[in-house]
């Protein structure tokens, strides 16, 4: 299971503009990431090749369910069909060109607010970020997607938990290497930190830094168990191995953490970031990645990190048009992992402030940030169980 990126209509969308009667850009088709092929002589990283499959679905056969009685929601036939990640990154970027309005006249009109020379050259954005659905979800087409999230959300209630299997917690308090040409975590951290080819081009060490409750394609990676959940959770060496895979992956997108607490990232300094974002905004099989990187951090007690994440995601992608091809992922499934429905409402409005900026040809402040409904920071996190703790102590000194 997992993030989704194609969409079986676009080519009619791009082949007839002028049918183009709504804003928003569907989300309930399939991504998909590279197959996962044991090391060979011919293959020594142990990389694999594309398949119209979900890579982490664990029954990729499943159909898309509608709710009975939503017949008027018309969908072509061409939406069950899955493309390959390189014909959705494709059709994403030509779809992006053909919502626009009239970009010359819009770029030689005048406007009240502050322009830059990135953003009068922008398109105007055609995307809603609505909230309708996280209340009810069976209101509109519940895509096989949906019901993958709503598992998430619901930390996979129908999950079965094997005691005899424990071979994420031996991983992240490293005793066992990860399979296939896989290393122990702490060497992984050492050793391929900035090694980005190698990052790109390896399949299978994903699944062993980020286990998710779920089946992946690497067979030799199993699911997360919930006694490891809570075993890694009390293990404060662990924890602090989970957020250096977060940090060791924020460096391969482009990113770094600028403050733990918050979860605050920002671009590598100086033009080291460029490829980095080039790379990420072409390579569209890392957006299946960046799915379970976020579904991970929510099973371990780094949800908070995930919203900052997200607002630098966006801001990049809508307001400085680094990461454009990054926008429909985010939007569909990055925004969705986020298990608080008030965190989610306040990402998607910072989304459709970045988007009223720039189809009034105006750049955000720097200072405008998203506005989270509550702090939700691994301080605030201490500072409660240090406050709980000392109640208690004090507790027992009265008594």
């Amino acid at each position: 299971m997992g993030d989704t990126n194609s969409n079986g209509n676009i080519d009619e969308s791009i082949a007839d503009t002028d049918n183009i009667h709504s804003d928003t850009i569907s989300g309930d088709n399939k991504q998909i990431e590279p197959v996962q092929v044991e090391a060979s002589k011919d293959n020594p990283m142990g990389c694999g090749t594309t398949r119209g499959n979900d890579p982490d679905d664990n029954d990729s056969n499943k159909k898309s369910i509608q709710k009975t009685g939503q017949s008027q929601l018309q969908q072509s036939s061409s939406n069950d069909r899955m493309d390959s990640d390189e014909d959705s990154h494709n059709q994403w970027s030509k779809k992006s060109k053909t919502m626009s309005d009239d970009d010359d006249d819009n770029n030689n009109r005048g406007g009240s607010g502050r322009h830059t020379r990135s953003s009068a050259t922008l398109s105007k954005l055609r995307i809603n970020f609505e909230d309708s659905g996280d209340e009810n979800e069976d209101s509109r087409h519940y895509s096989y997607s949906k019901r993958d999230i709503a598992e998430y959300r619901n930390h996979y209630p129908n999950a079965r938990s094997n005691p005899k299997i424990h071979d994420n917690y031996d991983f992240y308090t490293n005793q066992i290497r990860s399979h296939p040409d896989g290393d122990f975590i702490d060497k992984i951290h050492k050793n391929w930190f900035g090694d980005h080819r190698k990052l790109e081009y390896h399949h299978g060490y994903i699944q062993w830094l980020f286990p998710l409750q779920e089946r992946g394609l690497n067979i030799s990676a199993e699911p997360l168990q919930k006694h490891e959940i809570e075993s890694i959770s009390k293990d404060e060496k662990a924890l602090e191995r989970l957020l250096k895979s977060y940090k060791l992956m924020l460096d391969f997108y482009g990113f770094k953490l600028v403050d733990e607490n918050t979860g605050e990232i920002r671009r590598l300094s100086g033009d080291s970031y460029k490829s980095r974002f080039r790379n990420l905004d072409t390579s569209s099989h890392n957006y299946l990645r960046i799915t379970r990187i976020l579904k991970c951090l929510g099973e371990f007690k780094y949800e908070y990190l995930k919203f900052s994440f997200l607002e630098a995601i966006l801001r990049e992608s809508i307001t400085e048009n680094k990461l454009s091809n990054c926008l429909r992922s985010c939007k569909d499934y990055w925004i969705e992992t986020l298990r608080s429905p008030h965190e989610r409402r306040a990402i998607r409005q910072y989304a459709r402030e970045l988007v009223e900026y720039r189809n009034k040809g105006m750049t955000p402040p720097k200072s405008h940030k998203a506005h989270r409904p509550r702090p939700t920071s691994a301080a605030v996190e201490k500072t409660e169980k240090m406050s709980s703790s000392k109640d208690d102590d004090d507790d027992d000194h009265m008594e």
